[in-house]
């Protein structure tokens, strides 16, 4: 019987190494540029996401390391060049270009795709997207947060001024409306609010009515083979615009040069501009943000066209999720990529999250129709009808800032304005 009893207690110790052993965690290392810690609802539903994933799948655990999101991409590949890049990575659309020239990333058709269920593809909003990530027979990302940018502007100043978004339809109303809504509220000889808001630093850069207007009036800014096609009319009427902004219609402050497109949004927040071309993604922010006016007035508007009667590009983009190709944790990295951008996931990232839909089944909650999310219906109204879809293997992730460099030399009188798209030309046909 004793003898019994030590092989049992024997047994018992060897299965509870071997339970121990099985339940070992494996710990993904994940890039973004949300902070699970931090407030705001995409970071909310990131961190709600990990908690039901990690209960649901004790033997992973999700590490989350923010990074800087204008250098996200870059930085993944050179750290999948030098053996140190994390297991899943996040990509916004304008630096596809570094995932898909490439081999830092792995397929993900085999990891994730195929594993669909055919009512998932069905139900699946964004398909399309896939064009731009597939090379041959690889599918090198994953749509997590689609967006695009809008009009966004301050309907409590439009209404006071009698303006509506039928104003704004194209850029000379723009420039227009801009003019009607830039005030010294205190007449103290200093223009309190401004007509729009721009960011024209070479850091932390977005897309800004240049870029837009130039995809817009020249049908793209690439030919077929990703070579840059700006340095023209379209692309010279573009920056003029801007440029006009700041030196002859006083619309815009010239301390936008120097501005990132983070430190221009946080301005629009304190009540400092009227309008701005902002991602759409930005605006539970912003209406959470929104300091000396009620952030309830935030309105969004279709980007403004080149020519009346149709509106600007939409242009589909946003964060997608990547794999590293070298990863020792495949299929662990695939799981939870899978469950972020499947229906549980676009749950979370519609609320509390905050983001357009990308499963009709989520777009369709009676949750939907709450007043407060009229600017994500606003702007998935506007992607049904204007979405345009960049091409993933053309680098244009600073082409914004080439636009931006542009505008600056241009005002500063360092350059012509030809000199100064010639040069923003060459340095975008650098990079591809």
């Amino acid at each position: 019987m004793k003898k019994f009893l030590i092989i049992g207690g024997g047994l018992l110790a060897a299965s509870l190494m071997a339970g121990g052993a099985a339940f070992a965690k494996t710990t993904l290392t994940m890039w973004t540029f949300l902070d699970v810690n931090a407030k705001g609802g995409r970071n909310l539903a990131l961190k709600q996401m990990i908690s039901d994933f990690e209960t649901a799948n004790p033997d992973i655990k999700i590490k989350v390391e923010p990074q800087v999101w204008s250098t996200l991409a870059e930085k993944f590949v050179l750290g999948s060049n030098a053996g140190n890049a994390p297991d899943i990575g996040w990509v916004n659309s304008e630096n596809l270009g570094f995932i898909m020239n490439s081999d830092a990333a792995s397929n993900l058709k085999p990891l994730v795709l195929d594993g669909w269920s055919e009512h998932q593809k069905q139900d699946f909003l964004l398909n399309s997207s896939f064009t731009a990530v597939t090379d041959g027979g690889s599918v090198r990302a994953v749509p997590l947060l689609p967006s695009t940018w809008v009009l966004m502007y301050r309907k409590d100043l439009f209404d006071a001024a009698g303006l509506t978004a039928a104003d704004v339809a194209t850029w000379g109303g723009v420039t227009k409306a801009a003019k009607t809504l830039t005030k010294d509220t205190n007449n103290d000889g200093q223009t309190d609010v401004w007509g729009i808001g721009l960011g024209l630093s070479q850091e932390r850069f977005s897309v800004t009515p240049a870029f837009l207007a130039t995809v817009d009036g020249n049908g793209g800014i690439f030919d077929d083979s990703c070579k840059a096609k700006f340095n023209n009319e379209a692309g010279r009427s573009a920056v003029t615009m801007q440029v006009d902004w700041i030196e002859k219609d006083k619309v815009t402050p010239r301390e936008a040069l120097a501005m990132s497109s983070d430190d221009a949004i946080d301005q629009f927040a304190a009540g400092r501009y009227a309008m701005m071309i902002i991602a759409n993604s930005r605006y539970e922010q912003l209406q959470r943000t929104a300091a000396g006016w009620d952030g309830a007035k935030l309105a969004i508007a279709p980007v403004p066209g080149v020519k009346a009667g149709k509106p600007g590009p939409a242009l589909l983009v946003g964060w997608w999720a990547v794999q590293w190709s070298k990863s020792p944790n495949q299929k662990a990295a695939a799981k939870f990529i899978n469950y972020m951008s499947g229906p549980q996931g676009a749950s979370l990232w519609n609320i509390p999250g905050e983001q357009i839909p990308t499963y009709r089944s989520v777009a369709e909650r009676p949750e939907m129709s709450d007043p407060i999310r009229q600017g994500i219906r606003a702007t998935s109204e506007i992607l049904a009808s204007s979405g345009v879809l960049m091409p993933g293997k053309c680098n244009w992730g600073r082409t914004q800032a080439d636009f931006n460099l542009a505008t600056q030399q241009v005002v500063l009188g360092q350059a012509k304005i030809e000199d100064a798209l010639r040069e923003a030309e060459q340095a975008t046909n650098d990079r591809q």
